[in-house]
This record gives structure tokens, C-alpha cells and sequence, in this order.
């Protein structure tokens, strides 16, 4: 990610309607999964640790992340609830079947991540019957300039990223889009935006609170409606896979 995108990061990702929206959707598929009291969750690439404090916030479990850049880890705040690192995804300093759960979002895309190497890394700090909760930009021709600033290279479809579970070993449970109420505008401007061939640079910008607030309700609501009928298309992909016992 551009050193610029940190700043902006930190700044948006409290109150910006998308960087809500997702969160929810994640704390929503870890809550799904009724861990115990103690369970440890890792947050593989955490960023500035905005996710990673919300699941120490909302469960009782033990939380750990971990981000390869020092921009990100300039924003850490000290929280004593977690505990937090600079490392690599592609090679995870942490002893075989230490977590519960292992959540990721938008990593996978990034140009430094060696997706199999990843994937076999965080595979393998599961526990048996542990899970993988992953948030992965979705189809390829969506890059853009947005894209290019926070060094996202690679996009996936639906059939890629269950092929790159099931390809690790591990059991799918659930993949499904989100925010698909909104793709249609989104890859407009996206399309556009690459046509005319803009300098590097992410979607983030002010919003009125009316509108954000706006937007942050309808994507609710669209979670909501796609827990019951799934989005056939969206913007963003979650899944969900469990590391077998034995």
C-alpha cells in the first residue's frame, strides 16, 4: 500500500460507511461460529488494527495480529487487549495449530503476498475443526486506479477462491458477495476511472454524514437480505472454510 493510503486508512476506517460495513460483516462471520471464552484469533495482516480491536471488543478470546509494514504499525495504538507484530503472511512466526480462528481481509490481493505460501501459512496455525475467515476483493477486470494505490494486483472470482480453499485443504462452509446492491455503480466508476487512465490513487473520499450514514444503512440491509438470498454478483467476497480434525 502507497504510504499516503495509511493515513487515509486510519483516518476513514472508523466512521467511513464501506470500512463499516465490511467489519460488520466479518465480526458477524466470527460471531457465527460461537467460540469459547479464550479462543485465540489472528488477524493476518491486520493494517492499522481497526478489525483486530473490534473482535477483542465483541468476544471473549484472545487477539492476535500481525502486518509487515512499519506505516501500519506506526498506528497501533497500545491496546493491551491484543497483541500485535510485524511479520509476513508469507511466513507466519507462529508455532503449527495455534489459533481458533484466522481472519484475513484484503490481503490475499496484495502484490506482496505469495498467495499458496499464504494460505499454507495460515492454514497450518489452525487448530483441527479451527477456521479461516477470509474478505478478497472479487473479479479481475475490476482493478483499477484504486487498486494500483494500495497495491492490490490480483482480484477473485467466486470459483478461484473456493478452488484456492478446497486447494489448501480445507472445507468450504459459505462464499458469498457482498455488497452487490452497490456494484453496479461501483464498477462503472471503476471502468471509467481505468479508461481514462488516473493516477493511483483509492476510492476514499469526504462524505456528507446524511449520505454516509445512508449508504452504511442500505449496506446493512443488504447483508441482511443476502444472508436469505444470496447477491449473485458484489464487490467483495467472504468465505468461510473449516481445517478438518485428522
Amino acid at each position: 500500500m502507497e504510504t499516503a493510503e495509511y493515513a487515509r486508512l486510519a483516518e476513514y476506517e472508523d466512521w467511513y460507511w464501506w470500512y463499516r460495513a465490511q467489519r460488520r460483516a466479518l465480526v458477524e462471520a466470527v460471531g457465527r461460529l460461537r467460540l469459547p471464552p479464550g479462543a485465540r484469533v489472528l488477524d493476518a495482516g491486520c493494517g492499522s488494527g481497526r478489525n483486530l480491536r473490534t473482535l477483542a471488543e465483541d468476544f471473549p478470546v484472545l487477539a492476535f495480529g500481525f502486518d509487515r509494514s512499519d506505516e501500519a504499525a506506526r498506528l497501533w495504538n497500545g491496546d493491551t487487549d491484543v497483541r500485535r507484530g510485524l511479520a509476513s503472511i508469507n511466513e507466519l512466526p507462529y508455532d503449527d495449530e495455534q489459533f481458533e480462528v484466522v481472519v484475513s481481509a484484503d490481503v490475499l490481493c496484495c502484490e506482496e503476498v505469495r498467495v499458496e505460501a499464504a494460505m499454507a501459512e495460515m492454514v497450518r496455525v489452525l487448530r483441527p475443526n479451527g477456521h479461516l475467515v477470509l474478505l478478497v476483493p472479487a473479479y479481475q477486470w475490476l482493478l483499477s486506479s484504486h487498486d494500483a494505490a494500495v497495491h492490490c494486483v490480483r482480484r477473485f472470482s467466486r470459483g478461484q477462491l473456493r478452488q484456492l480453499l478446497t486447494g489448501s485443504g480445507l472445507c468450504v462452509e459459505r462464499i458469498r458477495f457482498l455488497f452487490g446492491l452497490f456494484f453496479p455503480v461501483i464498477a462503472m466508476t471503476r471502468v471509467t476511472r481505468k479508461s481514462a487512465g488516473d493516477a493511483p490513487r483509492s476510492d476514499l473520499r469526504p462524505l456528507p454524514r446524511w449520505l454516509n450514514e445512508g449508504l452504511y444503512a442500505a449496506a446493512c440491509a443488504e447483508q441482511s437480505l443476502g444472508r436469505r438470498l444470496p447477491w449473485p454478483f458484489g464487490t467483495t467476497l467472504l468465505a468461510v472454510a473449516r481445517k478438518e480434525a485428522g
